[in-house]
């Protein structure tokens, strides 16, 4: 087993590894990746002693705002901003720990000191009737307190953080958890999300319900538990789903005003948020055993909800503000018209254009304007800033709106992408404290958000011409040209299982799995998220028996629908195998595969049609005459280039060629359809395949 040095990779981006553990030097392991991390103690102490003294110089100047700056940003310009980063060791015995870092630790027993000194300061509040803001200087005195105790000098004695500090350093050892007082424990979060998304096929309602979802998730729920109570009360929130700890008997309130603020921005969007009050020593020191408690509450309070809203209600203020633009007009409420859009609702604000009426119902109406040209620049900012932010390279601003799937699409064709990861569910299980919780959580939404930016950038470059539906926790939903859908996808899976993986021993934490559907600009998005779906369901089966054979690792399946097919999403009547002929297709993918087979395509470059006609073989021929028919086209050949492509094919396969098929395990399989299909959709295309697809583009235009 390696050690990875931790200062070196965050200085250098580069990785040092030792062989073994050296003297001076303090070792602890990955939540996220399982990696053996190491830091000298020469390291450690200074950047201690830079981040407390800089926690010191803020404390003197009672400098709340850089505080949590320090807590809360991910600035890295020098030793001290190192700091939050740090581990946070609980004196581990005889083991490696498994560390959070120090901004987890002190986030959290800042939300137990706001918990247990909750009934006092509420208490004073009622009996000195104090105002707003009298209210909110205790507050920022109890959070100045959780971030500086025992880290800046100055920062005085604090008994109860004395408590706190007592519990966090037991725990899983219930019988010897000192008694402290109550808390609420707030878990849930939104539910059917991708209903929520798909309820219509138009691109600025589907971007508009996703940017409300993830304002709501996120910098709406902070402001809401930041103005109820502290910010650090919430644990973590993302992916849709969010954990808090509240003061004992706030919980069930907050629930109620967070059900609010997501059905007020949301209209229609489903939710599941439960409150359960824990002695607070038990919510340190036993964790699991709370944690599956609380989600056994939630999956039964799913069963008894009835959420669907048929008839939901805009209150004046907010359709005011919604049909506060020109051409839109309120619709009579006697007058009973479903919703143009998602067919669901009856409308309540119609629209003229181009000569035609838009009906939309209130949800339909907050998505579309939550997701119009603004919402689109503000996402491409987001991934502007971060494209400078890491490459140092400027993106020009696209003058094309790409407001339709046509300004998306490549040559008529866009993919949609949809990718969840593998294993999610058994790392966080293994995780033993809200600490690590937190940890886990805001690492894997960094993590997956940059390696979905730096694919897209990888592919698309300067261009903008990508949907980002859903990118949070361990779900990608993205919308692309069909042309670089492939490639995106490989780049994002590919990435994903690196990022994840233990850097000490190589070994795969967790890995991705993604569906790609590739089809018409036309084709209605519900439709081809279902397809997705299913190709998905698809390549996670693959990915469950490649781990049973002990090869971890990510998968891809994928489909293009350049006509109209039988069957719809029907993955087993689409695949299903005829009589006497070999399997129709080689996927699912692993990534070593699915590498192999664009390797397989760009040997053949110049073949294309010796490829077609032994794709069309499959069909009109029976076994003996395909064969016959393969050799026959070699025997014309003056080189081996397809018999060896196909060689090298079938062993990444694990199996070998036999005739002009890919043996595995005693059953045959046509690569040669495969290959035919994905030709047009990678970066190996043939100049010949551009030549028509330019072909294509030109009549496209002229008519």
């Amino acid at each position: 087993m390696g050690y990875v040095d931790w200062y070196y990779e965050k200085i250098k981006k580069e990785r040092k590894i030792f062989g073994a553990k050296e003297n001076g030097y303090k070792v602890w392991k990955d939540l996220v990746t399982g990696t053996c991390y190491c830091i000298s103690d020469d390291d450690y102490h200074r950047i201690y002693k830079e981040g407390a003294q800089r926690l010191q110089h803020y404390l003197e100047e009672g400098s709340l705002e850089e505080m949590e700056q320090l807590f809360y940003g991910n600035k890295r310009a020098n030793d001290a901003d190192l700091f939050p980063d740090l581990p946070y060791f609980m004196d581990a015995k005889g083991e490696i720990e498994e560390c959070a870092r120090m901004r987890d630790y002190v986030c959290f027993r800042t939300a137990c000191l706001y918990a247990l000194a909750y009934p006092l300061i509420s208490s004073h509040a009622q009996n000195s009737a104090q105002n707003d803001s009298d209210w909110k200087r205790q507050k920022d005195q109890i959070r100045i307190q959780g971030f500086t105790w025992h880290l800046a000098e100055g920062a005085g004695e604090c008994p109860l953080l004395e408590q706190v500090e007592q519990m966090l350093h037991m725990q899983n050892e219930i019988g010897g958890c000192p008694a402290a007082g109550m808390a609420d424990l707030v878990k849930g979060g939104l539910v059917k999300i991708k209903q929520y998304y798909l309820e219509t096929n138009k691109i600025p309602e589907i971007r508009g319900a996703s940017l409300l979802l993830e304002d709501v998730n996120t910098e709406k729920m902070k402001r809401l538990v930041s103005q109820e109570h502290i910010r650090e009360c919430l644990v973590y929130a993302g992916g849709g789903k969010i954990m808090a700890i509240f003061p004992a008997g706030a919980g069930e309130d907050m629930c109620r005003k967070i059900e609010a603020m997501v059905e007020r921005e949301t209209v229609t969007a489903q939710f599941n948020f439960c409150s359960r009050p824990y002695q607070l020593s038990r919510l340190v020191c036993d964790y699991k055993h709370v944690v599956d408690e609380m989600d056994l509450a939630l999956e039964e309070r799913q069963g008894l909800r009835w959420d669907f809203r048929i008839e939901p209600r805009l209150d004046p203020d907010a359709f005011f503000e919604l049909c506060n633009h020109e051409g839109w007009k309120k619709i009579d409420g006697k007058e009973k018209s479903f919703c143009t859009s998602c067919r669901n609702r009856h409308a309540v604000a119609a629209l003229t254009r181009t000569g035609e009426e838009e009906k939309l119902c209130p949800s339909c109406l907050r998505k579309t304007r939550a997701g119009g040209r603004q919402a689109k620049y503000s996402r491409h900012q987001e991934y502007k800033r971060y494209i400078e932010r890491t490459y140092q390279k400027v993106i020009v601003d696209d003058t094309k709106s790409y407001q339709k799937l046509t300004d998306i699409s490549e040559n008529g064709f866009i993919g949609i992408i949809y990718g969840d990861a593998n294993s999610m569910s058994s790392q966080i299980s293994r995780l033993q404290s809200f600490m690590t919780m937190r940890y886990f959580s805001e690492v894997t939404a960094d993590t997956v958000t940059s390696i979905v930016f730096q694919s897209l950038y990888k592919n698309l470059g300067n261009r903008l011409s990508f949907e980002v539906i859903a990118v949070g926790g361990d779900d990608i939903f993205l919308i692309v040209p069909g042309a670089k859908a492939y490639d995106i996808a490989c780049a994002i899976g590919t990435s994903f299982d690196d990022r994840f993986r233990d850097k000490s021993s190589g070994a795969y934490q967790m890995t991705m799995s993604l569906g790609v559907c590739i089809t018409h600009e036309n084709m209605p998005v519900q439709y081809s998220f279902a397809i997705a779906q299913e190709l998905l369901k698809s390549a996670k089966q693959k990915a469950w028996q490649e781990r049973k054979k002990g090869n971890a690792g990510g998968t891809i399946d994928w489909m293009v629908i350049e006509n109209e097919m039988p069957g719809g999403a029907d993955l087993d009547y689409l695949r299903q195998a005829r009589p006497g002929k070999p399997e129709k297709t080689l996927r699912p993918y692993t990534w070593n595969q699915a590498k192999a087979m664009k390797h397989f395509i760009k040997k053949l470059q110049d073949e294309k049609s010796f490829a077609f006609q032994l794709r069309q073989s499959w069909y009109r021929h029976t076994k003996e005459e395909a064969e016959l028919f393969y050799e026959y086209q070699l025997s014309r050949k003056e080189d081996t280039k397809a018999e060896c492509s196909l060689k090298r094919l079938a062993k990444e396969f694990g199996g070998e060629a036999a005739s002009h098929n890919v043996v595995c395990q005693g059953k045959a399989y046509s690569p040669w359809l495969d290959a035919v299909e994905l030709w047009d959709y990678t970066e190996v295309c043939n100049e010949k395949s551009g030549e028509r697809r330019e072909g294509r583009e030109g009549r496209k235009s002229r008519n």
